[in-house]
Parts: C-alpha cells; structure tokens; sequence
C-alpha cells in the first residue's frame, strides 16, 4: 500500500493525532526541562532566599500540561550545609470547558475515594493561562484566619530557557515576591 493510502486510512480510523487546540500548540513552546536559580524577598524583613530549582513542564492528557518542581532553599548559597529545605510539588491542569485558561486536575487515584476541592478549608485553587508573553498560573488560598493568599507564577521563555517571576500577596498586599532564571536541559 503506497504512503499517501496509509496515511489516509490512519486518518479515518483516527489513529493520527488531532490537531491541538491553538492554547496548546502556544502551550507546547514551553515543554522541557528546565534547571536554574531564583531569589526570594520577604517584603517585611528584606530577608533573601536564594533556591536551585529544577523544572518540567511536560504534555498531560490530550491538550493539559504537567508542571513538576523541586526547589532546594540553600543555606550561605550552598545545598551542603545544615537547615537546607528541598520540597517537591507536582500539579497538572487542564483545559477549563468553554474558558480561556487551564484549571488544577485533581490527583486520581483507582486505590483511593474521590476527593473533591475544598477551598473553604484551605485546599488551593490553582489555574493557568499561556498566551504570547508566558505561561502564568495563580493559586488562591482562604487561609485559616479567613484572610486570603493569592500566588502568581509567571515563567517567560527567553533564548536558553526561562525567566521567572512570583508573587505573594496576603489580602492584597504583596509579601513575598522573586525572579529567577533557569536553562533548557537534555
């Protein structure tokens, strides 16, 4: 069967892919991984925190991204000395229905019950949209006092990988806020 027929009959047996949406085909700019420093401000103190971070933004489903983060908050600028945190976080999102912007998909697991977002007992509500200067997330908190915490990530591409910028903002006054920079690796 000559090429043109196979790849006619895949088509119709819809074997190839479909084409993505054009919010995912801006998405998949960002796919990689990604290695490199960022400096935190504790707006009230000035206190700095300088952290190594290593990045994946990688395809989830059908048009969604995963984003995987290990940030190791070092000690004197060094991650060999005593008190160095590493945390790791992990979190896909997909498309919302009918929306402009990706919404958190919710961990499943077959072994376990459901569980359902809880906001108003502190579960995070996290979103995020990528357009022509990034791919920026929000997650909003109702903190245990009742006030509130909104987080805004942003990450821009540049020549060699990432640019980044957060925000922490506490009832509407910022707290904490950063920039770091991370390259594209393997």
């Amino acid at each position: 069967m000559k090429r043109r027929h196979c790849l006619t009959l895949l088509a119709a047996l819809g074997v190839l892919a479909r084409p993505a949406s054009a919010r995912s085909l801006a998405l998949a700019r960002f796919f990689g991984a990604y290695v490199g420093t960022a400096t935190l401000v504790d707006e009230e103190s000035g206190r700095l925190e300088e952290r190594d971070l290593d990045l994946l933004i990688a395809p989830f489903r059908r048009f969604g991204f995963r984003l995987r983060t290990i940030s190791v908050t070092l000690v004197e600028g060094r991650r060999d000395r005593p008190g160095v945190v590493r945390r790791e976080s992990e979190a896909a999102f997909v498309p919302a229905q009918g929306r402009p912007y990706f919404v958190e998909e919710r961990s499943f697991s077959p072994f376990r019950a459901r569980e359902e977002l809880q906001p108003m007992a502190g579960d995070p509500v996290r979103w995020a949209t990528v357009d022509e200067t990034g791919l920026h997330l929000w997650a909003f908190v109702l903190l245990e006092d009742g006030r509130y915490e909104l987080q805004a990530t942003h990450r821009y591409l540049v020549p060699d990988g990432l640019e980044l910028a957060f925000a922490r903002f506490v009832e509407g006054r910022r707290v904490r806020h950063g920039r770091g920079r991370l390259v594209r690796v393997g």
